[in-house]
Protein backbone atom coordinates (compact mmCIF):
# COMPACT_ATOMS: atom_id res chain seq x y z
CA UNK A 1 0.00 0.00 0.00
CA UNK A 2 1.19 3.51 -0.82
CA UNK A 3 2.47 5.09 2.40
CA UNK A 4 1.01 8.42 1.31
CA UNK A 5 -2.47 6.91 1.65
CA UNK A 6 -1.92 6.11 5.33
CA UNK A 7 -2.89 8.42 8.17
CA UNK A 8 -0.52 8.17 11.13
CA UNK A 9 -1.80 8.93 14.62
CA UNK A 10 0.65 9.12 17.52
CA UNK A 11 -1.20 8.98 20.83
CA UNK A 12 0.85 10.69 23.53
CA UNK A 13 -0.18 10.62 27.16
CA UNK A 14 0.61 13.74 29.17
CA UNK A 15 3.57 13.66 31.55
CA UNK A 16 3.83 13.27 35.29
CA UNK A 17 1.65 15.66 37.29
CA UNK A 18 2.80 18.13 39.88
CA UNK A 19 0.42 16.59 42.45
CA UNK A 20 1.08 12.90 42.99
CA UNK A 21 -1.39 10.10 43.70
CA UNK A 22 -4.55 11.60 42.21
CA UNK A 23 -7.19 9.31 40.73
CA UNK A 24 -8.10 11.97 38.18
CA UNK A 25 -6.61 15.46 38.26
CA UNK A 26 -8.55 18.69 37.92
CA UNK A 27 -8.46 20.39 34.51
CA UNK A 28 -5.98 23.03 35.71
CA UNK A 29 -3.47 20.60 37.26
CA UNK A 30 0.02 21.33 35.80
CA UNK A 31 2.85 19.01 34.90
CA UNK A 32 5.89 18.46 37.07
CA UNK A 33 9.27 19.46 35.66
CA UNK A 34 10.02 15.77 35.18
CA UNK A 35 6.75 15.43 33.28
CA UNK A 36 7.71 18.19 30.87
CA UNK A 37 11.20 16.82 30.31
CA UNK A 38 9.94 13.30 29.59
CA UNK A 39 7.54 14.63 26.98
CA UNK A 40 10.31 16.64 25.34
CA UNK A 41 12.44 13.50 25.22
CA UNK A 42 9.58 11.46 23.72
CA UNK A 43 9.06 13.97 20.91
CA UNK A 44 12.68 14.97 20.28
CA UNK A 45 13.59 15.42 16.60
CA UNK A 46 10.09 14.41 15.49
CA UNK A 47 7.64 16.38 13.36
CA UNK A 48 3.94 16.07 12.61
CA UNK A 49 1.62 17.73 10.15
CA UNK A 50 -0.95 18.35 12.86
CA UNK A 51 -0.83 18.63 16.65
CA UNK A 52 -4.12 18.16 18.53
CA UNK A 53 -4.36 18.51 22.29
CA UNK A 54 -6.84 18.07 25.07
CA UNK A 55 -7.56 21.53 26.52
CA UNK A 56 -6.69 20.35 30.05
CA UNK A 57 -3.59 22.10 31.38
CA UNK A 58 -1.51 18.92 31.69
CA UNK A 59 -1.81 18.45 27.91
CA UNK A 60 -2.07 22.07 26.77
CA UNK A 61 1.05 23.09 28.72
CA UNK A 62 3.25 20.76 26.72
CA UNK A 63 1.47 21.27 23.39
CA UNK A 64 2.20 25.00 23.55
CA UNK A 65 5.86 24.38 24.40
CA UNK A 66 6.21 21.84 21.60
CA UNK A 67 4.65 24.18 19.04
CA UNK A 68 6.88 27.08 20.09
CA UNK A 69 10.13 25.10 20.09
CA UNK A 70 9.40 23.17 16.90
CA UNK A 71 7.58 25.81 14.89
CA UNK A 72 4.65 23.45 14.47
CA UNK A 73 2.29 24.76 11.81
CA UNK A 74 -1.03 23.66 13.25
CA UNK A 75 -2.06 23.25 16.88
CA UNK A 76 -5.68 22.82 17.88
CA UNK A 77 -7.43 22.08 21.16
CA UNK A 78 -10.31 19.65 21.09
CA UNK A 79 -12.42 19.22 24.23
CA UNK A 80 -13.74 15.96 22.79
CA UNK A 81 -10.34 14.45 23.65
CA UNK A 82 -10.35 15.54 27.28
CA UNK A 83 -10.41 12.88 29.98
CA UNK A 84 -13.63 11.25 31.11
CA UNK A 85 -15.58 13.43 33.52
CA UNK A 86 -15.31 11.56 36.81
CA UNK A 87 -17.56 14.04 38.61
CA UNK A 88 -16.93 14.31 42.33
CA UNK A 89 -13.97 11.93 42.06
CA UNK A 90 -11.92 14.59 40.27
CA UNK A 91 -9.08 15.91 42.41
CA UNK A 92 -9.34 13.03 44.92
CA UNK A 93 -6.49 10.60 45.63
CA UNK A 94 -6.78 6.97 44.54
CA UNK A 95 -6.05 5.90 48.12
CA UNK A 96 -8.98 7.93 49.43
CA UNK A 97 -11.37 6.49 46.85
CA UNK A 98 -10.38 2.90 47.60
CA UNK A 99 -11.00 3.60 51.28
CA UNK A 100 -14.36 5.34 50.83
CA UNK A 101 -15.98 3.82 47.70
CA UNK A 102 -14.29 0.47 46.96
CA UNK A 103 -17.38 -1.14 45.39
CA UNK A 104 -18.02 1.71 42.97
CA UNK A 105 -14.36 1.94 42.06
CA UNK A 106 -14.16 -1.82 41.52
CA UNK A 107 -17.07 -1.59 39.08
CA UNK A 108 -14.99 0.72 36.89
CA UNK A 109 -12.40 -2.03 36.40
CA UNK A 110 -14.65 -5.09 36.44
CA UNK A 111 -17.70 -3.86 34.49
CA UNK A 112 -16.68 -0.59 32.82
CA UNK A 113 -19.48 -0.81 30.25
CA UNK A 114 -21.98 -0.20 33.08
CA UNK A 115 -19.97 2.39 34.99
CA UNK A 116 -21.32 5.90 35.58
CA UNK A 117 -19.05 8.31 37.44
CA UNK A 118 -20.68 9.91 40.51
CA UNK A 119 -22.13 13.23 39.27
CA UNK A 120 -20.14 12.70 36.08
CA UNK A 121 -20.01 10.92 32.73
CA UNK A 122 -20.98 7.35 31.91
CA UNK A 123 -18.40 5.10 30.27
CA UNK A 124 -20.76 4.57 27.36
CA UNK A 125 -21.10 8.30 26.73
CA UNK A 126 -17.35 8.75 27.10
CA UNK A 127 -16.56 6.03 24.55
CA UNK A 128 -19.17 7.41 22.15
CA UNK A 129 -17.57 10.86 22.46
CA UNK A 130 -14.10 9.48 21.72
CA UNK A 131 -15.33 7.40 18.78
CA UNK A 132 -16.99 10.41 17.15
CA UNK A 133 -13.93 12.61 17.77
CA UNK A 134 -11.51 9.99 16.39
CA UNK A 135 -13.56 9.49 13.25
CA UNK A 136 -13.69 13.25 12.72
CA UNK A 137 -9.93 13.52 13.29
CA UNK A 138 -8.90 10.93 10.70
CA UNK A 139 -11.42 12.21 8.16
CA UNK A 140 -10.28 15.81 8.57
CA UNK A 141 -6.58 15.00 8.33
CA UNK A 142 -6.46 12.15 5.84
CA UNK A 143 -2.98 11.01 4.77
CA UNK A 144 -1.30 13.23 7.34
CA UNK A 145 0.72 12.60 10.49
CA UNK A 146 -1.08 13.56 13.70
CA UNK A 147 0.21 14.00 17.23
CA UNK A 148 -2.62 13.71 19.76
CA UNK A 149 -1.65 14.86 23.26
CA UNK A 150 -4.24 13.42 25.59
CA UNK A 151 -5.04 11.19 28.58
CA UNK A 152 -4.72 7.50 29.45
CA UNK A 153 -8.48 6.92 29.41
CA UNK A 154 -8.80 8.54 26.00
CA UNK A 155 -5.95 6.44 24.60
CA UNK A 156 -7.53 3.24 25.91
CA UNK A 157 -10.83 4.21 24.35
CA UNK A 158 -9.18 4.87 20.98
CA UNK A 159 -7.36 1.53 21.18
CA UNK A 160 -10.67 -0.16 21.98
CA UNK A 161 -12.15 1.37 18.82
CA UNK A 162 -9.12 0.75 16.61
CA UNK A 163 -8.53 -2.85 17.69
CA UNK A 164 -12.20 -3.74 18.26
CA UNK A 165 -11.70 -4.55 21.93
CA UNK A 166 -14.23 -4.71 24.74
CA UNK A 167 -14.05 -2.02 27.45
CA UNK A 168 -12.70 -4.62 29.90
CA UNK A 169 -9.94 -5.66 27.49
CA UNK A 170 -8.98 -2.04 26.80
CA UNK A 171 -8.39 -1.48 30.52
CA UNK A 172 -5.57 -4.03 30.37
CA UNK A 173 -3.38 -1.51 28.54
CA UNK A 174 -0.97 0.18 30.92
CA UNK A 175 -0.43 3.68 29.53
CA UNK A 176 2.49 5.32 31.31
CA UNK A 177 3.17 9.03 31.58
CA UNK A 178 4.71 10.38 28.36
CA UNK A 179 4.13 7.06 26.57
CA UNK A 180 3.52 7.16 22.84
CA UNK A 181 1.48 4.64 20.86
CA UNK A 182 1.32 4.77 17.07
CA UNK A 183 -1.67 3.79 14.96
CA UNK A 184 -2.05 3.69 11.21
CA UNK A 185 -5.43 4.41 9.66
CA UNK A 186 -6.10 3.08 6.16
CA UNK A 187 -8.45 4.17 3.36
CA UNK A 188 -10.69 1.16 3.98
CA UNK A 189 -11.46 2.44 7.50
CA UNK A 190 -9.24 -0.07 9.32
CA UNK A 191 -6.61 0.69 11.97
CA UNK A 192 -3.41 -1.14 12.84
CA UNK A 193 -1.24 -0.85 15.94
CA UNK A 194 2.33 -0.04 14.90
CA UNK A 195 4.10 0.04 18.25
CA UNK A 196 3.68 0.79 21.93
CA UNK A 197 7.35 1.66 22.42
CA UNK A 198 8.56 5.11 23.44
CA UNK A 199 8.69 7.35 20.38
CA UNK A 200 12.49 7.59 20.30
CA UNK A 201 12.56 3.85 19.62
CA UNK A 202 10.17 4.01 16.67
CA UNK A 203 11.39 4.03 13.09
Amino acid sequence: MNEKSITTIDLLRHGELKTKGLFCAKPDEPLSEKGIQNLLKATKNKKWDVVVSSPFERCRQFAIKFKTENDAKLLTYDKAFQEMDFGRWVGISSQQLWAQEPEKLSQLWQAPQDFVAPSGESMQDFNNRIEQATNALVNTHKNQSILLVTHAGVIRSILSLALQLSPVSALKFNIDYAQMIRLHYYPDGQFSLQSSLPLQELN
